[in-house]
């Protein structure tokens, strides 16, 4: 059936249920079967006024039937227009836009009315009151103009369940009217603003029959009721839901007097201190959640069958002490437990061996702790066992004998120190998910590991250097794998054969794993529906296809670091990612004008791309742009100033020319610009000063930039690096350069830049959020050096062979926080601030070839970091400073400078002749250079005496003791 005919089927269906619904021919209840028309005429006007008051303008009406719309059963008593979020999230429906009409009060016997997940307007209708027959009321998610509640809702008595969940801007200062819905079985209020409301306990302890109560975000204040609830009111309450609130520990004054509950969600508070027994105590009480709170200290022992609890969750936590004695306390509810999460706490020791004794459980999640030793073979004697979770831990020893977990299904074994792998891991037939990336594995990983394995959905060994994955050519493995990555295991050098038997695949990883030569033809067709693909640092080659049919679904590509070349192809619009850096890549991009609406991270870096800078970028989503070290030419056109999100772009080592396009002023999101190694010229732009505050990264080396550097560069408060090294830049170093706040302080605030990018589809939903650590190249001592996972940590400033002139400005040693300084190859003047000895952590210091003068200041001999320094070849004169750290550098580091002396130079510094004191009398005149020798022979004289004394042994010491002591 043809698309056009399948939409003409969907008007026709649309149109007989309208007819059928609206004009009430047929009533669809299971209460009515005789077809009589049971409609009254205003029912069925209020029923057209209602559709018409909502607007379907994606198309709601002609995707699905009208019964996923409007349901009318037994008398208009339901009517049912819940979003595609709601409870049938699984239809692919857009919401409803509009208000609820007036004319609704008309259908007097409603009973169910359910409009959440839509985007209504015009607030919370106050005829809504006046439905006395309503049970059933759901206005979750409805839209930002739903402020305020209208207290007649509390008229509703015969209301079983209210929710006005997920309403934002919803401004509720009292809940008294709450206590007039005396048959309330159901309230939910959660992410709704109550932080003015002091009046709900009260309210909620009058409703006799309620059993649900959930308030789950919704910044609940910290109140004790004066008088606790008498035993006829809501003492039925069986689930309460105080999640994401900021309750502290004064909550449990009143909490545990409700012993009749059964689901009790304190997630996402402030509780501190112990936990406490009295949980225990609440013996009806079967699903218990404090995880992502502060409770701390070991775990409460629990007496004999005090507890019922299937369901408890406590990670992200602080508490401490070992496994095997928090197990031992919980042994009261070893018949019941399925789930136990003690994940993201500091819980040391090992497994135990009275895990065993849990057999109920189902999943054991045990992440992120301090647990070490070995796995115990005991954990195989859990038959219910359905996930078991030890990762990031510091576990030792190899996988043990699993066998016997028949029912497991997911195995998260990650970042721990595991060296083996037993071959029953391949028995393990119901497993989906194996998960022992980040280990230090080694041996072989064979067809024996994996040949039961049929369920297996999910397979990571990632970052296993000495695993190798050895299996015949003809192998056909027994599962469908959605999720595979091999990075940095042993799995080439030949390009795995059996991945022509998988057809499902969605993220593929074989990054740095070994595999050499050309793709074959067959993997480009294999994988239709795959999102991820990286198959970086390895020695694979070949040319890519036309990839925008072939791989329609695809988000993130990464080939980096191989031999690919020849052109790149047309690749799917739907990328987010794409990283083909380090190749041999060839021709024009002009595949980059396609429309990449999502694509946030763009590199084609070290490749023999060439031609011109496309003139239509149409990147709306773009945050890092790296062209670099290629062979474009041209300028860089103006219409690069349309990526507005752009925050890093880098075209150095290129061909560039022309001037840097002020069009640029409008990325104010820019946080690195490299154009180094290029051919632009013009004045040094002030925009980078003016427009874009948030920029850490400026360099723009090697060109022809002219003029003088702008005062605005002083602007940037969050500048770390500026490089504007090896041009025509004239005048002098604006003395506000210590405005550099960034620059002035010791201690980095940060390791990496990292920059975030994400995808947001058609309903709002995140479907990737990456992120990336920037990197850069820089000249430091005299090399070239890429820094990426510590470039927030370097500060400098280079600009060297440039024709700047004028002093080094004082403020200048404001900048304490700075790594590096590379001022060589101008014309400067004057001397080196005196308090060049604050900058306590500078590495790098270059001045030589300028016009300085003056002496080498002390404080130089106090940068204990310093490694490197270079004044040679200016005018610098006086003896060079002592000084531990001085004294570690050579000559080179001093010569061309006349005036210097001292070491490590040849040219010895002498006294200077002091000058003639003037009060001195002729007497005194008698002190001359006569004087000076007849005192030298009279001391040589003497020293030739005392030497015979101590060389006679005899002599030694009574003449000694007669020169000490007398």
């Amino acid at each position: 059936m043809s698309v056009a005919e399948k939409f003409i089927q969907q008007l026709v269906v649309f149109d007989i249920f309208v007819m059928l619904s609206v004009n009430c021919g047929v009533v669809f209840s299971s209460g009515v079967g005789d077809g009589k028309i049971k409609c009254l005429e205003t029912e069925r006007e209020a029923l057209l006024s209602f559709k018409r008051e909502l607007l379907d303008i994606h198309g709601r009406f002609l995707l699905g039937k009208m019964k996923d719309l409007i349901k009318i059963v037994a008398d208009g008593e339901v009517l049912d227009v819940r979003g595609p979020s709601g409870h049938n999230a699984s239809v692919a429906i857009a919401p409803l836009i509009g208000k609820i009409s007036p004319a609704l009060q008309e259908l007097k016997q409603l009973k169910y009315l359910d409009v959440s997940y839509n985007q209504i307007s015009g607030g919370i209708p106050d005829f809504l009151g006046s439905l006395s027959k309503l049970e059933y009321l759901n206005l979750s998610c409805v839209g930002d103009d739903f402020t305020t509640i209208p207290p007649n809702l509390g008229n509703l008595s015969s209301l079983t369940t209210l929710d006005l969940s997920c309403n934002g801007f919803l401004s509720v200062n009292n809940l008294e009217w709450i206590s007039r819905l005396h048959q309330l079985r159901y309230l939910a209020i959660g992410y709704v603003n109550l932080s003015k409301v002091t009046d709900l306990l009260e309210a909620v302890f009058e409703l006799p029959f309620l059993q649900v109560l959930s308030l789950p975000g919704s910044k609940l204040p910290d109140v004790v009721p004066v008088v606790f609830p008498s035993s006829n009111s809501s003492m039925s309450l069986s689930t309460l839901d105080l999640s994401s609130n900021n309750l502290s520990t004064s909550v449990y004054t009143w909490l545990f007097n409700f012993s009749n509950l059964t689901h009790l969600d304190l997630s996402g508070n402030a509780l501190y201190g112990l936990i406490p027994d009295a949980f225990w105590n609440m013996k009806s009480l079967q699903h218990l959640d404090l995880s992502r709170n502060a409770l701390g200290g070991g775990f409460p022992r629990c007496l004999g069958n005090s507890s019922n609890l299937k369901f408890l969750r406590l990670s992200s936590n602080n508490l401490d002490g070992q496994l095997p004695e928090i197990m031992k306390n919980m042994s009261c509810m070893s018949d019941s437990l399925e789930y136990l999460n003690l994940e993201e706490n500091h819980i040391g020791g090992s497994l135990t061996d009275i895990v065993a004794n849990f057999s109920s459980l189902r999943e054991l999640r045990l992440g992120r702790n301090k647990l070490n030793e070995s796995i115990p073979k005991v954990v195989g004697k859990l038959p219910s066992l359905g996930i078991l979770d030890l990762s990031w831990n510091k576990i030792v020893g190899s996988v043990p004998d699993l066998f016997l977990l028949s029912s497991l299904r997911e195995l998260h074994l990650s970042h721990n120190q595991l060296t083996g792998l037993t071959e029953s891991t391949g028995r393990l037939s119901k497993l989906e998910k194996l998960y022992l990336d980040f280990n230090q594995l080694e041996g072989t990983i064979s067809e024996a590991h994996l040949f039961k394995l049929s369920q297996l959905r999910e397979l990571d060994l990632s970052y296993n250097a000495q695993l190798h994955i050895r299996v015949s050519s003809d192998w056909i493995p027994p599962f469908q794998l959605d999720l595979i990555h091999l990075t940095h295991c042993k799995l080439g050098p030949q390009f795995p054969n059996w991945l022509q038997t998988q057809n499902n695949i969605s993220e593929l990883d074989f990054s740095a794993s070994g595999i050499s030569g050309d793709i074959p033809s067959w993997f480009w067709d294999q994988l239709p529906g795959l999102s991820f693909l990286n198959l970086s640092y390895n020695d694979m080659g070949g040319n890519v296809p036309d990839l925008s049919r072939k791989m329609s679904d695809l988000l993130c590509i990464d080939l980096a670091t191989n031999k690919f070349s020849g052109p790149v192809l047309k690749l799917p619009i739907s990328l987010v990612t794409i990283d083909l850096s380090s190749n041999m890549f060839t021709g024009t991009i002009s595949f980059i004008c396609d429309n990449f609406d999502n694509l946030g991270y763009l590199d084609l870096s070290d490749n023999r791309l060439s031609g011109e800078l496309p003139h239509g970028w149409t990147l709306r989503s773009i945050v890092h742009l790296n062209l670099g070290n290629n062979n474009f030419f041209g300028k860089i056109p103006n219409s690069i100033g349309s990526l507005q999100t752009m925050g890093m772009l880098h075209l150095q080592n290129n061909h560039l020319i022309g001037e840097l396009p002020r069009s640029l002023s409008n990325c104010k999101k820019l946080r690195v610009i490299d154009v180094g190694s290029n051919n632009l010229s013009g004045e040094t732009p002030a925009w980078i000063g003016n427009n874009i505050s948030d920029i850490i990264i400026v360099i723009l080396k090697s060109n022809r930039f002219s003029g003088s550097i702008p005062s605005s560069i002083c602007q940037l408060m969050k500048l770390q690096i500026l490089d504007l090294s090896e041009n025509k830049i004239s005048g002098t170093i604006p003395k506000c350069i210590n405005n550099l706040t960034a620059m002035t302080e010791e201690e980095s605030t940060m390791q990496q830049i990292k920059s975030w990018y994400f995808q947001v589809d058609d309903e709002g939903d995140v479907t990737i959020n990456a992120s990336y650590d920037e990197s850069a190249v820089l000249m430091w001592k005299g090399r070239q050096f890429e820094y990426s996972s510590i470039l927030g940590m370097v500060r400098s400033i280079d600009l060297s062979s440039n024709n700047l002139v004028g002093e080094i400005p004082v403020g200048i040693t404001s900048l304490v926080g700075l790594h590096g300084l590379n001022l060589s190859r101008n014309n400067l003047t004057g001397s080196i601030p005196l308090r060049i000895g604050q900058m306590r952590v500078l590495n790098f210091l270059d001045l030589n070839r300028n016009d300085l003068s003056g002496e080498i200041p002390a404080g130089l001999s106090q940068l204990s970091h310093l490694g490197v320094l270079n004044l040679s070849y200016n005018n610098f004169s006086g003896r060079i400073p002592l000084g531990e750290q001085l004294l570690t550098f050579n000559k080179r580091s001093y010569i061309g400078n006349h005036g210097l002396c001292g070491y490590p130079l040849i040219e010895a510094c002498f006294v200077e002749e002091q000058p003639q004191d003037p009060t001195l009398s002729d007497e005194d005149t008698f002190i001359t250079a006569e004087f000076f020798i007849s005192m030298g022979i009279g001391f040589l004289s003497a020293f030739l005496v005392v030497s015979a004394l101590i060389l006679n042994r005899r002599w030694t010491y009574g003449p000694i003791r007669y020169l000490e002591f007398n």
